[in-house]
């Protein structure tokens, strides 16, 4: 025979039964059994969010505490949630912790992230950042692609020494560029061709020209 709510209240036993989740909200969520509905509260173990129209695993006392211990199944495609409240923690103490995901992986936060680790490896297809200010600090770069494109209004360079070696190098200056070396030494194996509608050579001391020939004019 079937008991009544108010006969189970009277007993004040321990009850536990499998029920339809009716009405969801933040805090407490009605349950229809076989022996009616029932006000209950998420138990912490039950990590899935409860649902309207899901299978519920109900346990505990009708009078005092009732808990949704676990959600047995789900009607259609609907998205799995896994609320926590305050601090959470994933400790793994042996082995290492895989999180595959086969359609994407949002990870997303207000505040700040970190990520520390002694070695770092990305491997993507196609990446895409968006970083309103970047700060860098470390020992070494070591950078190889195939092909560099560098868009911006203002780039500013401070360092001690600049190595570069090139196959070819072009470059387009729109207006001025100014140089300014204690010294300068242009060489080139075959021809130096300097152009502009005027030059001007100033010297303070010395001007020297050397050549098996010199044509002026």
């Amino acid at each position: 025979m079937t008991a009544t709510v108010s006969e189970l209240k009277q007993e004040a036993e321990y009850f536990q039964g499998i029920g339809t989740a009716l009405d969801c909200d933040d805090s407490t969520l009605m349950v229809s059994t076989d022996q009616g509905v029932f006000s209950a509260k998420r138990a912490l173990s039950c990590l899935v969010e409860p649902e309207e129209g899901d299978r519920v695993l109900l346990a505990g006392t009708i009078d005092s505490d009732l808990f949704v211990i676990a959600v047995l199944e789900r009607m259609g495609d609907k998205a799995i949630a896994i609320p926590l409240d305050g601090d959470c923690s994933i400790n793994v103490s042996r082995g290492k912790l895989n999180v595959a995901a086969e359609k994407g992986l949002n990870l997303v936060t207000s505040k700040e992230m970190r990520l520390d680790a002694t070695d770092l490896s990305l491997r993507v297809h196609q990446s895409r950042v968006f970083i309103d200010k970047l700060s860098y600090f470390g020992s070494r770069i070591s950078a190889y692609s195939e092909k560099i494109r560098l868009v911006g209004v203002l780039l500013d360079s401070v360092v001690e020494r600049v190595a570069q070696r090139f196959k070819r190098s072009y470059r387009v200056v729109d207006e001025i560029d100014h140089v300014r070396s204690n010294e300068i030494d242009y060489r080139a194996d075959k021809n130096l061709s300097l152009r502009g509608q005027n030059a001007l050579i100033d010297a303070d001391e010395l001007v020297r020209l050397e050549g098996e020939q010199i044509h002026l004019g």
